[in-house]
């Protein structure tokens, strides 16, 4: 029926337009019904091109849009000076490279970070986890959670138990950090510049023997083992071929915090008193601790104070270096180790060789960066000061 209604109409629809042609136009009537079809197929093909080319634009627009990279970055306490210092530099130097980086906070317990890892990683929010982990002896964990979630994980400035061949577990495991060694070579070379420079400044009871305190950080952990393996390595040396005659009065554990360094200080003015001519701390962090005990027990006053020297050279303690409280520290630049995980990161995330269009090269255990660190003094505070303000900077 409705096959009939149309050819009706279309009948029709042609006799009208023959009546309406009987003045000697008739014969451009089929031509005129040509030029309608063609200009309305025109127009049909004209907006079927224009709504290909929207599309293709909007693809285009979605294509230059880049979706952000997503880490999670767990610091083993977020009170730490120098971890707090690494968490602005990712944040910093990845807001410039189009990563976004979320913090969580281990408060110094394994058992605390593992949850909140494993909790993360449920999630699926992120493409890439960087871990700064309590405990050395956690990576294994670690490393079977993100292989569980096929999530990588870069290790950052404390390490795993990297010499049992942690990061061999996981393909998509990796470690930036410090050399281990380095800061407390370093510092102990710091130290024996000063006493080569100035000895009367140290040998206060005239023996010709530097007596000396140290304050290790964790004792679990591989940046204090090394740290303070490198300064008795030197020790030991200096006091074989009499360079440097030195005698360790004290080690004690600070566990990197200013309280606990402070706490053992106080046991050491006590014991020992002015015998103490230097005081070689793991991390700046205990070394402000000491400073603090020692200006409480008068020992500056006279102007001839323990020399103190710390390590990364955190804002903290520009003042105690400008001011002579401090004899020196190391810096360990958290921008440069920032700088590290952010470029990594982005060639893991894009499939790439982790090291690709970076300047990095493997350490030792062939899927490890260590981050170079330098002497600082007063007279080359500076360097310090840029460093750190670079991780300020969004």
């Amino acid at each position: 029926m409705r096959k009939l209604l149309s050819v009706v109409m279309v009948s029709a629809m042609v006799m009208g337009l023959a009546a309406c042609s009987s003045s000697g136009t008739a014969p451009e009537t089929s031509g005129t019904q040509a030029s309608l079809a063609e200009t309305a197929a025109t127009q049909e093909a004209g907006a079927e091109k224009d709504q290909e080319a929207a599309s293709e634009a909007g693809n285009t627009a979605d294509a230059g849009q880049e979706e952000p990279i997503k880490i999670a970055f767990f610091m083993f306490e977020n009170s730490n000076t120098f971890t707090t210092y690494i968490r602005k530099g990712l944040e910093s130097y990845g807001g410039e490279r189009n990563v976004v980086v979320d913090s969580f906070d281990g408060k110094s317990d394994q058992s605390t970070q593992t949850d909140a890892i494993t909790t993360t990683l449920a999630k699926g929010e992120y493409d890439l986890i960087v871990v700064n982990p309590v405990d050395s002896g956690a990576g294994t964990t670690i490393n079977n959670l993100c292989r569980e979630n096929n999530v990588p994980v870069i290790f950052a400035d404390r390490a795993p138990d990297l010499t049992g061949g942690v990061l061999d577990e996981y393909e998509q495991s990796y470690y930036v950090g410090l050399d281990w060694s380095d800061p407390g070579k370093v510092q102990a070379e710091m130290l024996y510049e000063d006493w080569k420079a100035d000895p009367a400044r140290f040998d206060k009871n005239g023996d010709g023997v530097l007596q000396y305190v140290l304050l290790q950080g964790n004792v679990a952990q591989q940046n204090a083992i090394y740290r303070t393996e490198a300064i008795h390595t030197l020790m030991d040396q200096w006091n074989a071929d009499g360079t440097l005659k030195n005698e360790q009065l004290d080690i004690q554990d600070g566990n990197w915090s200013s309280d606990k360094g402070k706490d053992v200080m106080d046991t050491w003015n006590v014991k020992y008193g002015d015998q103490i001519e230097a005081v070689l701390c793991n991390n700046d962090t205990m070394a402000m601790g000491a400073i603090e005990s020692l200006k409480t027990a008068g020992a500056f006053d006279s102007g001839d104070g323990p020399a103190v020297y710390g390590i990364n050279g955190i804002p903290d303690v520009w003042e105690m270096v400008e001011s002579g409280h401090m004899a020196g520290t190391v810096l360990t630049s958290p921008y440069k180790e920032a700088v590290a995980i952010i470029d990594m990161s982005r060639n893991i995330c894009a499939r790439k060789d982790p090291l690709d269009g970076t300047d990095l090269v493997w350490g030792e255990f062939g899927k490890d960066v260590r981050i170079s660190d330098i002497a600082i003094r007063m007279d080359n505070l500076d360097t310090a000061k840029d460093d750190f303000s670079k991780c300020m900077t969004n």
